[in-house]
């Protein structure tokens, strides 16, 4: 199971709008924010709608935001997973059920920290 400081396996989805998304073609060039779901029936469909319409305010081009329905190998469903350009993962969620998914504001907040770290400041630290 898909774990802190794990890189995110390479997988190809279909998101909830239809596109066909292949990791290989983020990596390395934006972060990703992954939400799996079971369905998209309520209450993961408020969830989504949530997220969407906060997504959209951000004008972030640095971040992928994935929401799909698809299995992907060793990412539980439901789940949450932030991970940098590199594929580390910086948060990762998989509750039992949608509803304790961590809060889109919180997903934000997880970007904003990648944007901001440092990582060989990190490497130091270690």
């Amino acid at each position: 199971m898909l774990q802190t400081h794990h890189l995110v396996p390479h997988f190809d989805v279909t998101d909830l709008a239809g596109e066909r998304v292949h990791y290989s073609s983020l990596w390395q060039r934006k972060n990703l924010v992954l939400v799996t779901l079971p369905d998209a029936e309520a209450p993961a469909r408020e969830y989504v709608d949530r997220l969407m319409a906060l997504v959209r305010g951000l004008n972030d081009e640095d971040t992928k935001w994935i929401v799909t329905e698809d299995r992907i190998a060793g990412v539980p469903c439901p789940s949450v997973v932030v991970a940098d350009r590199w594929g580390e993962v910086a948060h990762v969620a998989h509750p039992s059920r949608v509803e304790d998914l961590p809060a889109p504001e919180e997903l934000v907040d997880w970007v904003r920290y990648l944007e901001y770290r440092c990582p060989e400041c990190e490497g130091e630290a270690r």
